[in-house]
């Protein structure tokens, strides 16, 4: 099966960019993927775990960063720090798709499965609608390159109310 492709740059490369430590940007990514999560926003717009290969054979975490995960960290640096940061990846982006190449990411389709499946676990443990898991799945799919199609997702005209909605016969 073929590998999917998304553009991004590296964490290391975002890194060597705001002259910080990689452990140190990777800190602050998870931080702010648990905040996105929190939130409930889409973490694979902006950040994308993954791991590469250290000069001793060794598998190390990293993350792929989107030009949205790009200016979501530009949008924390302040100073001369940010000001570099944000002509830097601006720069690399433009340079990317000047090009007409992408700094390609081949995840294969078996890890983007894994994924789905442990995103549709969880959200079937907090009770999230069916339609809306759907939506998910159809979301991050297409940030793959899977296109999925438009009936896909099937909102419902109505949702099933439940009786803990309503306290003293008034709707909460």
């Amino acid at each position: 099966m073929r590998d999917l492709v998304k553009t991004t740059i590296t964490s290391m490369e975002v890194a060597q960019m705001v002259g910080k430590k990689h452990y140190d940007l990777l800190k602050d990514i998870r931080k702010y993927t648990e905040q996105l999560d929190e939130g409930k926003i889409s973490v694979v717009d902006f950040f994308t775990e993954s791991t590469y290969i250290d000069g001793k054979g060794e598998s190390r975490p990293c993350f792929m960063v989107t030009k949205k995960g790009c200016e979501f960290i530009a949008h924390k640096l302040t100073g001369q720090k940010g000001t570099e940061f944000t002509a830097r990846y601006i720069n690399r982006f433009h340079e990317m798709e000047q090009q007409g190449k992408t700094n390609p990411v081949e995840i294969p389709v078996g890890e983007v499965a894994s994924y789905l499946k442990a995103m549709d676990r969880v959200a079937t443990r907090q009770n999230l609608a069916p339609y809306k898991i759907a939506a998910n799945f159809k979301r991050i799919s297409e940030q793959f390159g899977i296109q999925l199609s438009e009936d896909f997702v099937n909102v419902p005209e109505y949702n099933q109310m439940d009786f803990s909605d309503f306290i003293d016969g008034e709707r909460e």
